[in-house]
This record gives C-alpha cells, structure tokens and sequence, in this order.
C-alpha cells in the first residue's frame, strides 16, 4: 500500500506557460494505491525469464489533465481527483546471454488494461482507459559479437494507442498535442580498438516513424 501527496504546486501555485494556465486546488486529497504482483522467474548461468501479475487499485488518483473549465474559456491545466482507478496486466520480460555463441537477447512484453472505475465528477470518463497507459508496450533489443572487438545491436520498441485525457475524446492522436502508436527500430555498431579506444555508429528511428507524444518524437537521426 502506498500513498502519494499533492505537491505544494498542485495545492496552490498559479503559472501560465503561453496561453495555457496552472490552476491550483487546495482540496486536492491524497492517493491511495494498493498494489499487487505475482512472478514467476527462472534463473540460470545464461540470464533470467519472467513471467508476473499485477494488480493495482488506486482511491483518489491524481490525474493532470488540460483543457476548458466552464464557465471560463481558455486552456488550463489543472490536478484532479479521480474516485477510483485499476490497473491489471501481464509482463514477460527476458533476459538471456549467449542463446546462440555470440548472440544476447533481452526485450519484454507487458499488456495491461488500466481504466477508470468510479469518476463522480466526470462520469464520462468511466470504463475509459486511463491517460498514458497502452493496452500494450514491447521492447527487444539482439547485439551479435562475431569477434572480441565488435558488437552488433539492434532494438525495436512498441506502444500501442494511448490517450491524454480521461473520456479517451482525443481521439486524433498523429498531431501535435496529440498521443499515437509507434514502433521504433534503433542500430548501433561497436568498434574496440584497444581497452582505451573505441568507436560506435549509429542509427535511431531506422524506419522514420512519424509519431506523437504531445511533441512530435525524433525520426531517423
């Protein structure tokens, strides 16, 4: 069980960034968390597999949210509490050097269905997924070593769609502002030279994926 305060900010600090305002609320309460997990792990001399459960249900979750606050028009920025939510998913996670000579593999997968389940306030946002918190998420990074002196990587990572706000209204997410899938493939090769000396090149966003975070993310670099 765990508990998270409102910040001194969220309780009573007013800030304008551009045309967007802060709003602070002084009757914030705090979060509630109770959270459980259940994994599996086997261990051996080449690295780890695991498999795990969780649950979490949170009382007066602290969600930020932004947008209009009737009467007043504009875009604010504001702190709310957020009767109650859950989260529950899976994960499996690996991590395993030498699967074939010369080759390690780590990566996971982790799907997890977090929702509102009570909003008095905002009712709409009930059943909805909670902002910022795919249904699924997935990285897997393969470095080859064909000799000492060299090391050969590629990763991949994966998010599924996810939404800023509460009711999931958001629902154009490949713009600015907005919150979208992506799936990215980085590569890197390692030259050692001596145990002082060595070089690396590399290439983010192989496959120039165009995606949003709120900001447009890197594309190939």
């Amino acid at each position: 069980q765990a508990y998270r305060f409102p910040t001194v900010g969220e309780l009573y600090q007013a800030v304008t960034t551009g045309t967007v305002l802060s709003v602070p609320n002084p009757d914030l309460k705090p979060e509630r968390a109770r959270s459980a997990e259940l994994a599996l792990e086997h261990r051996d001399a080449r690295g780890t597999l695991r498999l795990s459960l969780f649950n979490e249900v949170v009382d007066n979750a602290l969600i930020a949210q932004s947008g209009p606050l009737p009467p007043v028009t504009g875009t604010f920025s504001y702190v709310q509490n957020v009767d109650r939510t859950r989260a529950r998913g899976i994960e499996l996670a690996l991590n395993r050097g030498d699967v074939v000579p010369g080759i390690d593999l780590s990566g996971s997968i982790t799907y997890s269905d977090a929702r509102t389940v009570k909003d008095a306030v905002f009712p709409a946002a009930v059943g909805k997924l909670l902002p910022s918190v795919p249904h699924w998420k997935a990285s897997a990074v393969v470095t080859w070593r064909p000799v000492d002196a060299i090391s050969l990587t590629a990763a991949a990572r994966y998010a599924s769609r996810n939404y800023a706000t509460l009711d999931n209204s958001d629902r154009v997410g490949n713009t600015y502002q907005g919150f979208y899938r992506y799936f990215v493939v980085d590569a890197r090769a390692l030259f050692r030279v001596n145990e002082n000396l060595e070089f690396a090149l590399g290439v983010d966003n192989i496959t120039n994926d165009k995606y949003f975070l709120f900001h447009p993310f890197p594309q190939r670099s």
